[in-house]
C-alpha cells in the first residue's frame, strides 16, 4: 500500500511538471516516499523567463519580470508563489532591454 501511494504522488508530480514545461517554463517536482504516521510532501518548482524594454533600467527589469509572471500565471502558479530568480539588463540606443527569470514554489 505504500508503495502504491508512492508511486501514484509521483506520477502527480510528474504530470504537474509537464504541464508547466508545456506552457512556457521548466519545472521539476520532488515526491517523497510516505513514512508510517507521516503526511507525504511534495515540492514542485517552475522557472519562467520573460523579455521586456522600458526607458529606464527598472522600467526594463520591471517589464520583463512582468512577463514572466504572467506566464508562470498561464500555468496556474500564484504571483505569490514566485519571486524574480535573476535579470539581465542592455542599452540600445535610448531604450534598455531587459531578460528576467521568476522562480516558482509550492
Amino acid at each position: 500500500m505504500i508503495r502504491t501511494s508512492s508511486v501514484r504522488l509521483r506520477g502527480t508530480a510528474v504530470a504537474l511538471a509537464a504541464s508547466a514545461c508545456l506552457l512556457g517554463g521548466a519545472a521539476s517536482a520532488q515526491a517523497t516516499a510516505p513514512s508510517p504516521g507521516r503526511a507525504v510532501a511534495a515540492t514542485e518548482t517552475a522557472k519562467f523567463t520573460g523579455s521586456g524594454t522600458g526607458g529606464t533600467m527598472g522600467s526594463a527589469i520591471e517589464s520583463a519580470t512582468n512577463v514572466a509572471l504572467s506566464y508562470a500565471q498561464a500555468a496556474g502558479w500564484q504571483r505569490s508563489q514566485c519571486y524574480r530568480l535573476a535579470s539581465d539588463v542592455r542599452q540600445s540606443g535610448g531604450w534598455f532591454t531587459a531578460v528576467s527569470q521568476v522562480f516558482c514554489q509550492r
